[in-house]
């Protein structure tokens, strides 16, 4: 048994086939590779849960093939679930559940695109409202929506509407 073979018999790994090259994907897979070989379980773990997801969001999508944005999409839900439930530990008392989780997050924030600032999301807020002629709660889901493609993924939806209620209330500009 070669080691490839062996590696992925061992860790009960197999790579997720695509036609095209995804490079966030492949970033997974060698890192997974190499945090086996260092035996690191946290990051292991992780990673081993984060492909997992991915490859069930492969099979949900059949027969239409996996894109990098894909990737990214199923990497900031997983990212989400890790913020939940740091929430949730850090309520019950649980501090050292919330740490693993943390220890999680940081690994899965190495593979999304950096997050926009306050101050960048609320200028294309700013432009986006001087743009439609309107700022009053009327028009909030027309901004939000192209807040929301603007930011192109990298802004909380929560931060983002946060920032638009401030915008349309005064209190923002």
């Amino acid at each position: 048994m070669d080691g490839k073979a062996r590696l992925s018999y061992i860790s009960g790994y197999q790579k997720i086939k695509s036609k095209k090259p995804v490079s966030t994907l492949n970033d997974i897979e060698k890192k997974l590779k190499e945090a086996i070989k260092k035996k690191n379980e946290v990051e292991i773990s992780t990673l081993r849960l984060v492909l997992a997801a991915i490859r069930n969001y492969q099979i949900e999508k059949r027969p239409l093939e996996l894109t990098e944005d894909d990737c990214l999409k199923v990497l900031k839900r997983e990212a989400k679930k890790r913020h939940e439930a740091i929430e949730a530990y850090c309520l019950g008392g649980r501090n050292e559940l919330a740490d693993r989780e943390e220890q999680e997050l940081d690994i899965i924030k190495k593979y999304l695109p950096a997050e926009l600032s306050d101050e960048q999301i609320k200028q294309i807020i700013i432009e986006i409202v001087t743009r439609t002629g309107g700022a009053n709660a009327v028009n909030f889901g027309q901004i939000m929506g192209e807040a929301m493609k603007q930011c192109g993924g990298q802004a909380d939806g929560k931060k983002v509407s946060q920032i638009v209620k401030e915008v349309l209330s005064g209190t923002g500009k």
